[in-house]
């Protein structure tokens, strides 16, 4: 009786601090991050003559709020690499704030939703024949979602692959498909 008196304390014990370890990864905090990743651009402009897609590198930093296992708010920079093909050139940067709709799948392991406002400028060339270079700089603020997958290696360091898709109100309304990976510190 007493051996188990004794496991059954034991496993109480051990379900304790399982669920302890789990608490502390769940609980409110800050967090910091940055990010690598690859992205798309694609757009058409009918009136000029213009089809434009090219691949490029994107870096992000963020930084968030995670109100509990489910909740966060995050600010982002985004940096786009320069695009360009042939004729037409783009670089695109911006601050975005998202929301945060996460579901943990294990202890180490999330799924996440993510969807927000994205704040961006644009410097934008093209060369027309007959014409010649045309260079602009444009600005806006549209909305942009993603999903992820989310990894926490201890309960402050985590990793992230993630997509997200960016589409731009303009007057050739450009697409930005971006994959990425990133490292967050949780404090």
């Amino acid at each position: 009786m007493k051996k188990t008196l004794s496991l059954s304390a034991l496993s109480l014990a051990l379900i304790g601090l399982s669920g302890a370890a789990q608490a502390e990864m769940d609980a409110p905090g800050i967090y910091v991050g940055a990010g690598y990743g690859q992205y798309s651009i694609q757009f058409e402009d009918r009136e000029n003559d213009i089809d434009f897609d090219d691949d490029s590198a994107v870096l992000k930093g963020y930084v968030g709020a995670q109100f509990n296992a489910y909740l966060s708010l995050e600010l982002a920079y985004q940096n786009f690499d320069e695009a360009n093909d042939i004729d037409n050139y783009a670089e695109i940067d911006g601050l975005s704030l998202a929301a945060i709709v996460s579901l943990p799948i294990s202890e180490n392991f999330s799924l996440f939703a993510k969807g927000g406002w994205f704040e961006w400028k644009a410097d934008v060339s093209t060369t027309i024949p007959a014409i010649g270079n045309i260079t602009s700089s444009q600005e806006g603020g549209d909305i942009f979602y993603g999903a992820g997958l989310q990894y926490a290696f201890t309960k402050n360091i985590r990793a992230r692959i993630e997509y997200e898709r960016f589409e731009l109100e303009d007057d050739i309304d450009p697409d930005l498909d971006v994959a990425s990976v990133s490292i967050q510190y949780m404090f």
